[in-house]
């Protein structure tokens, strides 16, 4: 059910801003000064509640922010992310951490070499999609803590995933299917489970549920 989903792994507006210490009208102006996202789901509600005391209709926008998005809140200030270049520079350098860290380990070594277009495509075009995604709330739906680390591993997965399974099943060798089952676990450890009509047609989908069936699940049989 959308309502339990949402009441699990987000925090209506009003909450989201009481737990993070800021009034709702700061929380504004920091999404509209561009250094904090929108809200990742936006909720029309027209409903009604019938108990034995009432018989309630309710007309009513609710806005949900991700539970993790108070650790930006904090970055804010922490490190005082005034603007939209300060907290841009901020969610970069810990982004770029992240994705050397990456690179620099065995696996992400041994996927580049096996798909070595794919770091290539973390460019400047790449960087102005992902910071303008960040503040629409993208990151709040599709990854567990929406923090610029899952945001840039939940990215790679995607991408070396869909890479390695591009030929489809049957066309990889065991270490590759090594590799592949490592990245899907990777991508299972930031990507968020998405809300039950998204769940479908959702990258978890194609490239963990459909991945570990057609290729991995196969590969140990």
């Amino acid at each position: 059910m959308l309502l339990n989903y949402l009441c699990s792994n987000f925090l209506e507006e009003s909450a989201f801003a009481e737990t993070c210490g800021v009034s709702l009208n700061e929380l504004c102006c920091l999404m509209d000064r561009r250094v904090f996202p929108a809200p990742s789901y936006v909720y029309e509600s027209n409903g009604r509640s019938v108990s034995f005391v009432s018989d309630f209709q309710e007309d009513a926008t609710y806005r949900f922010h991700l539970r993790g998005y108070k650790a930006w809140i904090d970055a804010i200030s922490r490190f005082e992310l005034d603007t939209e270049e300060h907290a841009r520079c901020y969610f970069f350098n810990r982004y770029e951490i992240a994705k050397q860290t990456f690179l620099a380990s065995e696996h992400g070594r041994k996927l580049a070499e096996v798909a070595p277009d794919i770091p290539e495509q973390f460019n400047s075009g790449h960087a102005d999609m992902t910071w303008e995604n960040f503040l629409k709330g993208v990151y709040g739906v599709c990854t567990r803590d929406g923090q610029p680390e899952s945001v840039f591993l939940k990215q790679a997965g995607v991408m070396f995933i869909e890479e390695l399974t591009s030929a489809g099943p049957g066309s990889l060798a065991t270490p590759e299917l090594q590799l592949l089952a490592k990245a899907v676990t990777l991508l299972d450890s930031v990507e968020s489970e998405f809300a039950p009509h998204e769940a479908l047609h959702a990258s978890r989908q194609r490239c963990i549920v459909d991945v570990q069936s057609k290729f991995l699940d196969k590969a140990a049989a």
